[in-house]
């Protein structure tokens, strides 16, 4: 007996060896796995921590010199905040990342969609012209729908920022990439079938969330408009009295109907009668459920009247603009313009340009069918005026489509010192606050085709919610890296009182476990 119960024992001792051993194996096998996905959380969970600490420091500092903005050329340490207000984002630097998208079409901006023409350098039908900008290491430019000229895939030109510079700047060595993308929180569209029809007074804006698309209701919606009526006849008659003091001429105008909410004479200015007819003004109204606000304007619709809108609207603190111009520009254009940074070593200037110089642009989009078809001559008249207030500056100039060196541009203040301009193109050194540039433009020479509008409206917002320039799209800045580990980091902020939602995705190129990628 005593001798089985050692036996038994002997035998119980290996089977716990054996099952120890087992054991062990089974551990060591499962060990790596576990010890590999605790090291990748630990380090995903480190890189949304670096990218919020990035983030942060990107959204409330200035960088230096505080005002780089304005000449990224002299650019010392990156930061996108206004001197001295986090969270507040400074429109010229936040520009300056629309330049880099424009240089590297990161977000698609150059889409044919958003475009109206494409040019190499060598396209420029003027010799000055392609001078002027390539002494800016300008090689290509685009010209976006809105008739304006700007950088375009690919330009190197050395006052674009780099992102490698940026990169070094911001702390990250080349095992990290990172991408920023600044998207509004509301989009604003003004419904045109709604709003154009012949003597209508109301104006239809719809405010929906811009990730979703969903309605906004109760959203404030303030619509300020310049609005042009080539006749001068399409004033509410309820207004005539005013009129009547202004010119000495029988007034035309249009009868309301019945229960149409018109706005107070006090809400407008009348900027001139006779001839024609220009308001400003501004007009309000509330989003219902569907997101729609009807305004009222003080000028019935008809078919010569122009207008441009600028529209705030804002829900529960968070607002943002929309812009609009009616007709929109599928006419042949009287004037193309640009705006380009750190020219004439002043900073920011807008190169007002003859449409003549873009014609293989214009011809290759069929939007032009011969090189003449466009005026012999165009009066301009700028006028800016900034975000805080109305008019401080204007100009008023003539161009011509010369060619040659003639196309080199001069100071618009020259043209507007001189009689008989025989320029096609001309600077005009620009302020350093964000302000709105209305350009309204005249052709001198009347015996032109039919396709060639009499005057149009031109309005280049400097500074002024930049995303303009990508015709609504988000602004994009930086580089993805496929199948990185990848930490996110998000925020609210906002450019003046337009609020927009940032994020910073970072990704870690020495990570062997595998990545989360963009979601």
């Amino acid at each position: 007996m005593h001798n089985r119960g050692g036996q038994a024992s002997a035998v119980e001792a290996i089977i716990v060896v054996v099952v120890f051993i087992l054991a062990l194996v089974l551990v060591l096998r499962l060990l790596p796995g576990y010890i590999r996905t605790t090291g990748g959380e630990v380090n995903n969970l480190q890189l949304n921590a670096m990218a919020q600490s990035l983030l942060t420091y990107i959204v409330t500092n200035p960088g230096n010199p505080p005002n780089w903005g304005l000449n990224a050329t002299g650019l010392l340490s990156f930061g996108l905040a206004k001197e001295g207000q986090s969270y507040d984002l400074d429109p010229f630097k936040v520009l300056q990342l629309v330049y880099w998208d424009y240089a590297n079409n990161v977000s698609d901006a150059l889409s044919p969609g958003n475009l109206q023409g494409y040019c190499s350098l060598s396209q420029i039908n003027g010799a000055g012209f392609q001078q002027y900008l390539s002494q800016y290491n300008v090689s290509y430019i685009s010209l976006t729908s809105g008739w304006l000229f700007t950088i375009a895939k690919p330009t190197k030109a050395s006052w674009v920022i780099s992102y490698s510079y940026v990169k070094r700047l911001l702390g990250l060595d080349n095992s990290y990439d990172f991408l920023l993308v600044i998207t509004p929180v509301l989009n604003i569209t003004v419904m045109a079938s709604s709003s154009f029809t012949t003597n209508s007074f109301y104006v239809y804006v719809k405010v929906t969330n811009y990730a979703t698309g969903q309605p906004v209701s109760n959203a404030s919606v303030t619509l300020n408009y310049f609005a042009m009526d080539q006749g001068g006849d399409d004033l509410a008659c309820n207004y005539s009295s005013i009129l009547a003091s202004m010119s000495n001429v029988k007034v035309s105008c249009v009868n309301a109907p019945y229960g149409t909410p018109l706005p107070s004479p006090s809400s407008f200015t009348i900027i001139q009668y006779n001839p024609g007819l220009v308001i400003q003004g501004t007009s309000t109204g509330v989003t219902n459920a569907s997101g729609i606000a009807r305004l009222t304007l003080p000028m019935a619709y008809d078919s010569d009247n122009y207008y441009y809108f600028v529209i705030y609207a804002s829900v529960s603190g968070l607002g943002d603009y929309g812009y609009y111009q009616y007709p929109s520009f599928n006419q042949t254009p009287l004037l193309v313009a640009g705006l380009l940074p750190a020219l004439n070593g002043v900073g920011n200037s807008i190169v007002f340009a003859d449409p003549h110089l873009f014609t293989s642009c214009l011809l290759n989009q069929g939007l032009i069918t011969n090189p003449g078809q466009s005026a012999l001559g165009l009066r301009i008249i700028a006028v800016f005026k900034s975000e805080y207030g109305y008019t401080f500056r204007s100009i008023n100039f003539t161009i011509n489509p010369g060619r040659g060196s003639n196309s080199y541009p001069v100071p618009c203040s020259y043209l507007n010192s001189i009689n008989t301009p025989n320029y096609a193109a001309c600077y005009w050194n620009l302020p350093s606050t964000p302000m709105l540039l209305l350009v309204w433009i005249q052709r001198n020479s009347q015996g032109q085709r039919n396709s060639v509008p009499t005057s149009q409206l031109l309005i280049i917002p400097y500074g002024y919610n930049p995303e303009y320039y990508l015709t609504g799209r988000t602004i994009i800045f930086g580089r993805t890296v496929k199948y990185a580990p990848t930490g996110v980091a998000q925020g609210l902020v906002y450019i003046g009182n337009a609020a927009y939602l940032v994020k910073l995705y970072l990704y870690y190129r020495g990570n062997a476990y595998g990545g989360l990628g963009v979601g």
